[in-house]
């Protein structure tokens, strides 16, 4: 592109084109701004001059427009004057609109000087001292993750799925998420309880949700002079104590309140539900007395 050049033009009632008296205005890059006090016309482009009075852009006093053509034809009812630069490399004033001397993923080269972004459906991989885009979704929203690369912190791109993706990337969510071994789900609090008020002289296989469930808190009293213990089971139905496999065993002590509380909630993917037990080992069914677990209280989402 030539080297930029600025100069002043007069502009009448015909239609002039003022490429062909500027030095080097052909093919280049133009930025007309209009210093006059009336409006003017401008057409980029054609060897002839336009058939109307009425063709072009409306360029108003003090705005400016950018166009890149063999011919440029300009008009004013009034007689005006325009400030015309031609070319965009350095040393130019004002707003002048161009593209980046470089393409993505080559060599960087000059001075930075695109603002705007692409989408990938694949990321691409930069080497050292590459200049890239800004990265865009299928919806144009800018991505971006604060992660760690090296010995520094950056914006990178690309996170993966989980914490075992190869960037060790932060997600920023408008919602907080939590994620769960396979997915992220939105975090939640607890908005349901499930209570036992006293216990039966029996196993108390209970279910308390037959869905996906967060577990917060369990509360309770046992009231028995002997250790009481509490199952979890991954179930959307009530277990079958014994035979299925508890996702967590709780040791209740003796004649005392117990509470148990997760700082992130313990997921059960399929259900949750409960039992008690007088033994430990999962294949036990040993039934406790009525009254042995008092006011237990299971706190879920």
């Amino acid at each position: 592109m030539p080297a930029a050049t600025q100069s002043s033009f007069g502009a009448n009632g015909t239609w002039q084109d003022i490429a062909a008296t500027l030095p080097a205005a052909a093919n280049a890059d133009v930025l007309l701004q209009n210093i006059g006090q009336q409006p003017v016309k401008v057409c980029f482009g054609g060897s002839a001059a336009p058939a109307s009075d009425l063709a072009g852009v409306t360029v108003y006093r003090q705005g400016t427009i950018v166009g890149n053509a063999a011919n440029v034809w300009v008009r004013s009812p009034g007689g005006t004057s325009l400030a015309v630069t031609v070319g965009h490399s350095g040393g130019v004033s004002g707003n002048v609109a161009s593209l980046g001397n470089v393409a993505a993923g080559a060599t960087d080269s000059g001075n930075p000087v695109k603002i705007g972004g692409v989408y990938n459906a694949t990321q691409p991989t930069l080497s050292d001292g590459q200049r890239g885009n800004l990265v865009l979704s299928a919806r144009g929203e800018v991505l971006t993750a604060i992660g760690s690369l090296g010995n520094m912190a950056s914006v990178v791109t690309g996170v993966g799925a989980d914490a075992s993706g190869s960037v060790n990337g932060l997600n920023v969510y408008a919602r907080p998420g939590v994620f769960n071994g396979t997915t992220w789900d939105r975090a939640k609090k607890p908005v349901s309880t499930t209570r036992l008020l006293s216990s039966a002289a029996t196993t108390n296989a209970t279910s308390v949700k037959t869905s996906m469930a967060d577990l917060f808190r369990l509360r309770g009293y046992n009231a028995s002079t002997s250790a009481r213990y509490l199952k979890l089971y991954n179930k959307a139905s009530a277990p079958t104590v014994g035979t299925d496999t508890p996702v967590a065993t709780y040791y209740l002590p003796p004649s005392s309140p117990f509470e148990i509380a997760f700082d992130t909630p313990l997921y059960f993917s399929t259900g949750l539900s409960f039992a008690l037990t007088g033994v430990a080992v999962d294949s036990d069914t040993t039934a406790i007395a009525a009254g042995d677990i008092l006011c237990l209280n299971i706190h879920y989402a």
